[in-house]
């Protein structure tokens, strides 16, 4: 009996990751995939974003999601906190990006994003191209 509920208490339900990956994952389907190339991939696109932010004294990322294996199209979907990456079969170059993407929505929200983007036209609208021939 013992050796039967331990089993049972081994067995993964969709929305629990797998041991020692720093998201959760839902992958009803089982569609094949590699959890060690996850979190390597994680953990490098992690410390290669957070390198590029802040060369001299990089931020530690922790990007929160749900990684979802097997649905119906490739998509990044956030509602509110939540956070999940949706992929129809695992693609390790669609998942980096998605990493970056929610990591980069970590480091700037609310008002620094708000602030970037501001500053993003003001400074757009200074500069002239030297090139441009004025009608």
């Amino acid at each position: 009996m013992f050796l039967v509920a331990s089993i049972c208490g081994m067995a993964q339900t969709p929305n629990q990751s797998p041991s020692n990956l720093p998201f959760e994952v839902s992958n009803p389907q089982n569609k094949k995939w590699q959890p060690s190339e996850a979190r390597r991939i994680y953990n490098s696109a992690c410390q290669l974003l957070a390198r590029t932010i802040r060369p001299d004294k990089p931020p530690e990322l922790h990007p929160q999601f749900t990684l979802v294996l097997g649905a119906e199209n490739d998509e990044f979907v956030r509602d509110g906190a939540h956070v999940e990456v949706h992929l129809k079969t695992w693609q390790p170059e669609i998942f980096a990006q998605a990493v970056v993407a929610i990591a980069v929505r970590d480091l700037l929200q609310g008002d620094e994003l708000q602030k970037v983007a501001h500053q993003s036209v003001l400074l757009a609208n200074s500069t002239i191209d030297a090139h441009h021939q004025p009608q």
